[in-house]
């Protein structure tokens, strides 16, 4: 009795499995190395981004700020929430200017932003 892949013809393609196992490795992405100079040799360098850093140490040779990882920087505001003023007009029409001589000010403070309120 002769075997079933005696009678099969020979394959054409390769299982996909195969060649994704094949492939896998050849397509990696590698992040770029960050070049450090060696200790001694770092005149005029000053590390500015977290990847100058590595795992979080800092350079007590370079006399600068440094915020490895970013500890102790000040967050920076993202948004301007806040900033903005309504305009607002009174019931003929003109403009209240006094929503900007309030901006900043407490709510129990008196601002007086008109002749009329001295």
């Amino acid at each position: 009795m002769s075997s079933l892949s005696g009678l099969l013809p020979a394959p054409v393609h390769q299982n996909p499995a195969q060649e994704y196992d094949q492939h896998q490795y050849s397509n990696t992405l590698t992040a770029p190395i960050v070049r450090i100079p060696p200790y001694g040799q770092r005149t005029g360098w000053k590390p500015k981004k977290p990847e100058d850093f590595g795992d979080g140490g800092a350079f007590p040779e370079i006399h600068t700020a440094q915020y490895p990882l970013d500890m102790g920087r000040k967050k920076k505001s993202t948004s301007k929430a806040g900033s903005t003023i309504a305009l607002q007009v009174d019931g003929q029409g003109n403009v209240a200017y006094d929503a900007i001589a309030k901006r900043g000010h407490g709510s129990k403070e008196i601002v007086q932003a008109q002749f009329k309120d001295l």
